[in-house]
């Protein structure tokens, strides 16, 4: 069958392209929510106190690093001494009993270590792997004595025995040993 002309014409009309113009709002179009996902617990809190662990420790390895560092040209401590608040310390290599570890430091103008307040005790239990001779002595009528006469309080040497009279020192703890063993030794003397 054949279309006729007016069905041809409206069919050609229905073919023409018409132009819009659109604008678009500047305010975007609410989004419809998503349904809440169940989420891993948050792991920030672990991890940020675990940073804050790590800088801690290197900040304390640093501090002791520099410690050590200005000891070594320090005016007022001798070579191979190290400088901590108002005192100089030296680390014996070689081994004597108390006694010649005693003279060897009166020798240098010092003493024996004597550990006065916490902050000092703080300083040698990181440093320490081996017993070194301090200036802590068992005087049976009085107890533990150190060098400057003062007597030992809130803390405890571990001895097991009647004849260890002479204290050392191992990381943060004190143990009695008898006098005549030979251990190296640390000498101490305040800084001029």
């Amino acid at each position: 069958m054949e279309a006729s002309r007016s069905e041809i014409s409206a069919a050609v009309e229905s073919e023409e392209v018409t132009y819009a113009s659109v604008k678009f709002s500047q305010t975007p179009l609410p989004r419809a929510k998503a349904p809440q996902e169940k989420r891993a617990p948050c792991l920030w809190s672990a991890v940020l106190k675990g940073l804050a662990i790590g800088f801690g420790t290197l900040s304390i390895s640093l501090a002791v690093a520099l410690i050590w560092k200005m000891s070594d040209c320090h005016p007022h401590c001798p070579q191979q001494w190290v400088a901590y608040r108002g005192s100089c310390y030296s680390f014996s290599m070689e081994k004597k009993d108390w006694n010649s570890s005693q003279e060897s430091c009166r020798a240098q103008g010092a003493h024996l270590l004597v550990i006065s307040d916490t902050w000092e005790m703080d300083l040698f239990k990181h440093f320490q792997e081996v017993y070194y001779w301090i200036g802590l002595r068992n005087h049976t009528s009085s107890g533990w004595i150190w060098e400057d006469g003062s007597v030992l309080s809130g803390a405890k040497v571990h001895s097991n025995s009647p004849v260890q009279n002479c204290a050392t020192l191992k990381k943060n703890q004190f143990y009695g040993s008898s006098c005549e063993v030979l251990a190296p030794w640390i000498c101490e003397k305040t800084l001029r």
